[in-house]
């Protein structure tokens, strides 16, 4: 694996790195911290756990980032973002703060993190479809949503006898503001997201069917069935598995992992530190 430099970082007091600006009203690493942990927003630290883990694995792993992974990692990088010029990379990199040997180290990660996900999951993906096949059916649906379960009866009448037009109704009647602007469309959804009741009605129903009044926690529905979309192991579903499989390994890992964060203890310390001068000088 590639060696990176990384240049001496001369120590200060936490309270003397200015880490924001804001209106000429600068803010320390130490208020940034201690503000972010106040607030439960310090999910950027579990994301860097997540990493080291991934990275001491594919050590112990032997799993490196070739010159042609790298750069095809890059090339998919540049064109997901519309950098295909120099000049645009490197104005992207600043507005990011990112250095370009810190691009780099960025998509080594990438490129690592993808080959571990890849090795650590290649045997279970069939095995995970086939005792979970249901979770990944999915069906495309529109819904009209209305708060009395008679008025939910007469609108099927109108729809299934006398031809009305279910998304005209949608937006004249539904009182789910979510899907009213779109006529009642919801898109996809997957079964595991629909409740149970009305989960069973749409997978029983065939494409173009009205289900419903149905009783739900919104008001009385109904609901067009668009299209069935039953699962099948193709290469989304096969990536989805794979990104599930990890997480769930990425899960164990943690939890046996030996963790501290010295950032944070050094917070801690500095607000120990006041509150003691506070004390000291009778403002408590």
């Amino acid at each position: 694996m590639r060696k990176h430099v990384v240049p001496p970082f001369f120590m200060k007091s936490l309270r003397e790195i200015t880490a924001l600006e804001v209106n000429g009203e600068h803010l320390s690493l130490a208020e940034v911290l201690r503000s972010a942990n106040c607030r439960g927003q310090l999910g950027f630290l579990e994301a860097v756990v997540d990493l080291l883990l991934i990275r001491q694995e594919a050590a112990e792993r032997g799993i490196e980032a070739s010159d042609d992974e790298l750069q095809q990692t890059a090339d998919e990088f540049r064109v997901a973002r519309d950098l295909h010029q120099a000049e645009a990379l490197k104005e992207w990199l600043a507005a990011n703060h990112l250095t370009f040997a810190g691009w780099e180290r960025l998509l080594e990660d990438e490129v690592i993190t993808r080959k571990l996900r890849d090795t650590l999951t290649d045997h279970q993906v069939e095995q995970y479809f086939a005792e979970n096949k249901l979770s990944f059916d999915a069906a495309t649906i529109s819904q009209l949503t209305v708060g009395n379960e008679e008025v939910a009866k007469e609108l099927r009448v109108q729809i299934c006898e006398e031809g009305a037009d279910f998304h005209k109704l949608a937006r004249s009647y539904s009182i789910d503001a979510a899907t009213r602007p779109a006529s009642g469309y919801v898109g996809r959804v997957k079964r595991q997201g629909l409740a149970d009741e009305l989960s069973a009605s749409v997978f029983r129903a065939k494409a173009g069917r009205i289900i419903g009044p149905l009783k739900t926690d919104q008001g009385w529905q109904l609901i067009r069935v668009h299209e069935l979309h039953l699962a099948t192991l193709d290469e989304a579903t096969c990536e989805q598995i794979k990104t599930l499989l990890f997480g769930a390994w990425l899960s164990r890992q943690r939890s046996k992992a030996q963790i501290s964060m010295p950032l944070l203890e050094t917070t801690e310390e500095i607000e120990d530190e006041e509150m003691s001068l506070i004390v000291s000088r009778g403002e408590v």
